[in-house]
């Protein structure tokens, strides 16, 4: 039973594989895959992550084309804040766009204690520290580490459920302040 079920899922890779790589799909057939199969299957797979490569530079170039001032200075998209974990802590995401600008953000040495300003009551909410996980928040050593078009986060704590969803929040991360953002 165990090896028509391995031989079903064998079939099954072969014949979902076969659109991308052609020759592959002979190997239903039980016949041993050659070396000209495995060049179809490579050549298949840089096609594959050439367009997505394409799609992915032509999306972070249309999200380039209407930021802020802040965004510009930082070389980031700001996706936004939410509360997450039963409200007890809010995730502010953004998207880095420009490596080399986004750095102090995402370095420790610029912004070592970044923290969230509840706009209403002025109250100062920091990111938490666990000594399994360490600080919560994306963080590289050097600004080589860091890759354009992906999105980096931090948690802050929200104790007691202080900020609700709808009300407006100040980031700061060192010398980068993000005014007025509204929490969803």
């Amino acid at each position: 039973m165990a090896r028509r079920l391995r031989m079903a899922s064998a079939v099954t890779v072969a014949v979902a594989a076969a659109p991308l790589c052609g020759g592959v799909a002979q190997a239903v057939n039980n016949r041993p895959p050659t070396s000209r199969d495995a060049k179809a299957l490579q050549a298949a797979l840089a096609k594959i992550k050439e367009q997505q490569a394409a799609a992915e530079a032509s999306a972070l170039e249309a999200m380039a084309k209407d930021l802020t001032p802040l965004e510009k200075e930082w070389g980031i998209k700001l996706l936004g804040i939410r509360a997450t974990a039963a409200g007890y802590a809010l995730d502010f995401r953004y998207k880095v766009l420009e490596p080399a600008k986004a750095a102090p953000l995402l370095q420790r040495q610029y912004s070592a204690n970044p923290y969230l300003v509840v706009e209403r009551s002025g109250a100062k909410l920091g990111v938490p520290f666990t000594d399994k996980a360490g600080s919560l928040r994306s963080s590289v050593t050097n600004a080589s580490q860091i890759r354009q078009g992906r999105n980096y986060s931090a948690l802050f704590a929200n104790p007691g459920r202080h900020v609700k969803p709808g009300e407006t929040v100040t980031v700061v991360f060192g010398d980068f302040k993000a005014e007025h953002l509204t929490v969803q």
